[in-house]
């Protein structure tokens, strides 16, 4: 009996909306609008809030980053002098000292940088150097696209080798194969034997390992770095000369369990403190910028949803504005029903049951306007985007109690209407 008579309040409810199909859908414009705003934005957020994740992750959660850093530079004593030398950044040292003292750390890797200039031919191009061992290729995920990475036996032959980027091959405009072609760095010649894969590091990966972005990235192994180029690099501008000495530009520092990333590193950094007199150094925290950005992008996402409720409300509000005005057109129709035995809560399902159709077909729609608003932005823009299964179903239930809670007020004033009072009304 009780669902015979829901369904007859829904069918009713139903065909008063057909009845009207302009205003009907003219009503639903602002929940359609409102669900897509909000699946378009929750996607948009979740594309790059999983995009920030994943270049982070990229330097690895155990990992700790070590930079030497340049003081800013001093005044020379002798205004005359042409040629001065500074040293700075982290020592040899510094790695003995972390590796004897801190129990934590699983592993060290030694970097060498230095900025070179490499020739092919006439072609000249401006390089940083990296020194690496054979372990970092592998920890940073320098996958060769062709060719082959240096390994162990290269690193213990101080072999001149070299692995390079796409866009530096791309810059000396050859049509020969890379692999086996000869640089020329600085005096030293370097064969390729590997390109790899990637154009190059993401911008938050590059400036977690201090990579210059200006210049073209080769990497030879470190025990190649370090006798052919050593720790000193020479450095000429107006006409004056710069010798700046640095043993080591980068270590990183891989701790045994992530657990113990955040205690290692403000051991890390009391150590280095000791023994540097000024700060020149810094540590780099993969793991802290992941949960920085993890909860910058959770402010971001929750300040777009608000946003976009916006349109919910005022499709809400809009919801509310017919439905008063339809109960006014509808005067006599509610005295009849009234009349006729029908109870003030079924005259409030009959108008709740109409506010949820408008809500929820207007949320289905939503839906997909949202889902190919997120595509458009996708194509246009070259944005990542994640859109979840879950995503939508929130934003159904979110359209239909906007629905539910905007039609109460119309349906109750309907259902106190006085049915004699009603019935009069012309």
């Amino acid at each position: 009996m009780w669902f015979a008579r829901m369904w007859e309040v829904l069918v009713l409810g139903l065909k008063n909306l057909l009845r009207n199909k302009l205003r009907s859908f003219l009503t639903m414009l602002g929940m359609i609008f409102g669900v897509g705003s909000v699946i378009a934005m929750l996607s948009v957020g979740a594309g790059a809030r999983h995009e920030i994740l994943t270049r982070i992750q990229e330097l690895g959660v155990r990992n700790i980053i070590l930079n030497s850093v340049k003081p800013p530079e001093e005044v020379k004593p002798d205004s005359s002098e042409q040629t001065w030398r500074v040293s700075f950044g982290l020592t040899f040292e510094d790695a003995e000292a972390i590796d004897a003292t801190v129990p934590a750390v699983d592993r060290i890797l030694r970097v060498n940088r230095i900025k070179k200039r490499a020739w092919y031919g006439s072609k000249r191009l401006e390089t940083s150097v990296l020194g690496v061992e054979p372990e970092y290729l592998r920890m940073f995920n320098l996958e060769v696209g062709a060719g082959r990475p240096f390994n162990e036996t290269d690193a213990r032959d101080r072999a001149k080798v070299c692995l390079v980027r796409r866009g530096l091959i791309r810059q000396l405009e050859t049509i020969e194969d890379p692999v086996g072609m000869w640089l020329l760095i600085g005096d030293f010649s370097f064969q390729i034997i590997g390109v790899l894969a990637d154009e190059q590091f993401r911008s938050h990966t590059r400036k977690a390992l201090a990579i210059d972005g200006r210049a073209q990235e080769v990497y030879i192994p470190y025990s190649t770095s370090m006798r052919t180029f050593g720790t000193i690099t020479h450095i000429e501008r107006s006409g004056s000369s710069e010798y700046s000495q640095t043993d080591l530009d980068q270590i990183v520092v891989t701790t045994k369990e992530s657990d113990d990333v955040f205690p290692t590193a403000r051991v890390l950094d009391a150590l280095l403190t000791h023994h540097h007199d000024r700060r020149d150094f810094e540590i780099v925290v993969p793991m802290e910028l992941m949960r920085q950005r993890e909860n910058t992008q959770k402010v971001f996402s929750i300040v777009m949803i608000l946003i976009a409720s916006i349109s919910l409300l005022v499709g809400g509000i809009g919801i509310a504005n017919i439905m008063l005005a339809t109960i006014t057109e509808r005067t006599k129709e509610i005295g009849i029903r009234r009349a006729c035995g029908a109870r003030r809560r079924d005259i409030v399902v009959q108008f709740l049951t109409e506010t949820t159709a408008i809500a929820a077909i207007g949320g289905l729609f939503g839906c997909l306007f949202g889902i190919a608003g997120t595509l458009g932005i996708v194509e246009f823009t070259q944005w990542k985007a994640l859109i979840a299964p879950h995503y939508v179903g929130i934003s159904l239930v979110i359209s239909c109690t906007v629905g539910i809670l905007f039609g109460i007020f119309p349906a109750r004033r309907a259902a106190l209407m006085d049915p004699i009072t009603a019935l009069r009304r012309e």
